[in-house]
């Protein structure tokens, strides 16, 4: 019996994701996805001209609901509820694309995405710096202080990532109440 066409090629994204995560970009080859999806190395050339195109399938979606989330205009509202929906946004797009999150984050060395984690960071910091530390006493309001939100938002939500919280809701927890810390400690210290 023939296992259809689409099984196939998710067997194979999947296998992709698990050896890029396990050993990087760089030293996974078709060889190593193709016994990892149970096939022979020339069946994958049935579904991607390489592991480029495996690759590129593999993060596509993931970064198009992280740009889907920046390119969408901040919520009215306080500071707070304004973190907190992004915040809740992105989480559901980092948790919906975990495997893709993580090869994003540190796997893609030599590779056109390679830059896009520090990319992801910039339009973190500039959306926080236009949009949310308007909020905040003017002595706060630095694109040094933007730029620490945006790798310490990235850091944090890697990690929690890379931690495999109990539960989704906890790792939505962990990173709102973080950023309420940063939010609140930002506003004690103009006011002091």
């Amino acid at each position: 019996m023939q296992i259809p066409k689409e099984e196939v090629r998710q067997a194979i994204l999947s296998a992709a994701e698990e050896e890029i995560l396990q050993t990087g970009y760089r030293s996974c080859s078709i060889r190593s996805i193709a016994a990892r999806a149970g096939i022979s190395p020339g069946n994958i050339y049935a579904y991607f001209s390489g592991k480029e195109e495996i690759l590129d399938c593999i993060l596509r979606p993931a970064l198009g609901g992280i740009h889907g989330v920046m390119e969408s205009p901040f919520p009215e509202g306080s500071p707070g509820e304004m973190v907190r929906q992004v915040t809740g946004r992105l989480a559901e797009v980092f948790l919906r694309y975990k495997r893709p999150c993580l090869i994003l984050a540190a796997r893609v060395e030599g590779t056109p995405y390679e830059p896009v984690k520090e990319q992801l960071g910039r339009e973190i910091a500039a959306r926080a710096y236009k949009e949310l530390l308007p909020h905040f006493p003017q002595a706060s309001r630095t694109r040094l202080l933007a730029e620490m939100m945006g790798d310490a938002f990235l850091y944090g939500m890697l990690r929690l990532l890379k931690q495999e919280p109990e539960d989704e809701g906890q790792m939505r927890r962990a990173l709102e109440s973080f950023l309420e810390l940063m939010c609140g400690i930002l506003r004690q210290d103009a006011a002091g």
